[in-house]
């Protein structure tokens, strides 16, 4: 165990790495991972944890949990205010607690789940502008207690875990569409400039897919633009449930969205295409009908000849084809 001048010099050198971690990336999970790591190391504890607030049910969940057991616990799910963690997320304040259970706030639960049995408890709030996120803890069962200087160094973790939370949601905010929760044109066509560079290094095929929803002015004319909206969030959602985790969708513009396959060959295409008709399509506002006339634009990749200018003429002409040719289908062109 370092003495307390080097203990205290390695927390400050900890802390100063995690603002600059914060400053230098919008990717959050690995500053929560990092922050979870960096607490269980400088408080010498057996294990840590991160549990965030989901908004729509007010439950807690563990977003990261280090330590022998952490794997054991990625399922577990705390109703609000259950626990130490749930009553810190509550009420906003941190507690030390020393032989957790004879402590009434304690929820047993999770040991029972992990095998581990909680002797010693740091827990802290996560909050950004007084909106509560979660919690970060920290757990023993064996060693020196804690002590509330290690509350400190906790909070100090916290803060640095609520910035990066803060930083990613308004980071996700400025590209994407307020509507549909999909990414806006401009970020859109960054990100497909992206996948052309890579597919093209690579040598890897990649398909552009243009969907646009059929009769759509007849919507807004029909039954108002509140419908319309809803429409849009609708054939959003279809996407969202269609789509990989490589996969890049976006609002093209009005009522076309655009969506990059990578890796993908012209009939996997024509049958990711035909699924997103099919999603689409499928029953979820009453009285509103919905179709969409998809255009597909394959590349077999490995050119540096192709651009997203291209890539987009010719879904859009794809597009306009299955417009022609009666709507509510699915056209492709390769490019050559």
């Amino acid at each position: 165990m370092p003495g307390s001048a080097e203990k205290k010099l390695q927390q400050l050198n900890t802390l100063v790495e995690m603002t600059n971690l914060v400053n230098s990336t919008v990717d959050n999970h690995l500053v929560r991972k990092k922050s979870i790591e960096a607490a269980k190391r400088l408080l010498n504890t057996q294990a840590a944890s991160l549990l965030l607030l989901d908004e729509k049910t007010g439950e807690l969940f563990f977003e990261v949990a280090v330590g022998e057991k952490g794997s054991l616990l990625q399922s577990v799910r705390l109703p609000r205010g259950r626990g130490i963690a749930g009553w810190v997320a509550e009420h906003g304040m941190p507690v030390v607690v020393h032989d957790v259970g004879n402590d009434p706030r304690f929820y047993p639960g999770v040991d029972e789940i992990s095998g581990f049995i909680t002797r010693d408890m740091i827990c802290v709030p996560v909050t950004a502008k007084d909106r509560a996120l979660g919690a970060l803890q920290a757990i023993n069962n064996q060693g020196e207690p804690f002590e509330e200087d290690d509350m400190l160094i906790l909070h100090a973790l916290a803060n640095q875990v609520a910035v990066a939370i803060e930083n990613a949601r308004l980071h996700q905010e400025s590209i994407t569409d307020g509507l549909t929760g999909l990414y806006h044109h401009n970020y859109f066509v960054q990100r497909l400039e992206e996948e052309i560079d890579r597919a093209s290094r690579y040598q890897h095929p990649l398909t552009l897919a243009m969907l646009d929803i059929d009769h759509f002015k007849e919507v807004n004319d029909r039954h108002g633009h509140l419908a319309g909206d809803r429409v849009l969030e609708r054939c959003a959602a279809a996407i969202k449930e269609n789509t990989r985790l490589s996969d890049i969708a976006g609002r093209y513009g009005g009522e076309e969205f655009g969506i990059v396959l990578p890796y993908t060959f012209y009939g996997d295409g024509l049958k990711i295409g035909d699924r997103f008709r099919k999603a689409a399509a499928a029953p979820g506002i009453p009285d509103i009908p919905i179709t969409i006339s998809v255009g597909l634009a394959f590349w077999a990749g490995g050119s540096r000849n192709c651009s997203a200018a291209r890539l987009i003429e010719m879904a859009d002409k794809a597009m306009y084809a299955a417009k022609r040719n009666g709507r509510n289908r699915v056209e492709a062109l390769i490019v050559e």
